[in-house]
């Protein structure tokens, strides 16, 4: 949940910025957007601080000043996330939407409350105009859901394309890479990807059980007994509550099986 947020804070953040950076004629409205953009970048620090009152109170000013702002709509939303109430949380993206229905932090936003409620083609929809907004710096992130969207709705073939275009534009991003090195192994490409999951390896610093798994089983098929060995002994000390033991376990034994026939 805390990484969530650094990421949420950075993106969202730069969208505030971004959206008080237009040149415009109106002075008073100048100075209202700044004062809005300042109330809620202090908001989110407050937020990825882990203080939800203080973060309420510069959201809540800033819709003070301009009710109508989808900078602050949309931090008032992740305010309503970080305390788990998905109801306050769409209101709020839906009146940012409203306000401006470009605002791609929104959209990116309300694309992963949809995915989370198993809404996989309407969060497409908002993960799709985020992603193709060239100004916005959170295309990567956008990209790497629409991969899991499509995942999910069973295009493999859209979700590779999907999470490369996420590798290139964020390429220290570490999931695509796991992602990619799964869809390559379900379709018995183990070389390539062997590939993305020495990527994945490469940019983190502890493997979850699911990447320790894919490895296992990657690192069978393609011989390479030191490293299974290696990734075995971590998902034996690290995870042996996970589901993957679980399944390395039974794989274990239909192994034994086998070799005894």
């Amino acid at each position: 949940m805390r990484r969530f947020f650094q990421v949420i804070f950075i993106l969202s953040l730069a969208g505030a910025f971004a959206a008080g950076c237009v040149t415009v004629d109106d002075g008073p409205k100048v100075k209202v957007d700044e004062a809005v953009n300042s109330r809620v970048a202090a908001g989110l620090q407050y937020l990825q601080q882990g203080s939800p009152s203080e973060a309420r109170r510069h959201f809540s000013r800033a819709l003070n000043l301009d009710d109508d702002s989808a900078v602050a709509h949309n931090a008032m939303a992740l305010l309503y996330k970080y305390e788990q109430d998905p109801t306050n949380e769409e209101y709020h993206y839906r009146k940012a939407l409203n306000a401006d229905r470009h605002y791609s932090p929104a959209l990116n936003n309300y694309g992963t409350l949809l995915y989370g409620r198993g809404e996989y083609k309407e969060a497409l929809k908002h993960f799709k105009k985020a992603a193709n907004d060239p100004s916005y710096e959170g295309r990567g992130s956008a990209w790497e859901n629409m991969g899991r969207c499509y995942q999910r709705l069973g295009n493999s073939e859209d979700a590779r394309s999907a999470y490369v275009k996420a590798l290139r534009l964020n390429p220290r991003s570490v999931q695509p890479s796991l992602a990619l090195a799964q869809l390559y192994f379900d379709e018995g490409r183990s070389r390539l990807a062997w590939d993305y999951y020495q990527q994945y390896v490469q940019r983190t610093g502890r493997q979850s059980a699911r990447a320790l798994w894919l490895g296992i089983q990657l690192s069978n098929s393609l011989g390479y007994r030191n490293q299974q060995s290696s990734y075995e002994l971590a998902l034996d000390n690290l995870y042996r509550r996970s589901g993957e033991y679980r399944q390395w376990q039974q794989w274990k034994a239909e192994q034994a099986k086998g070799a005894q026939q």
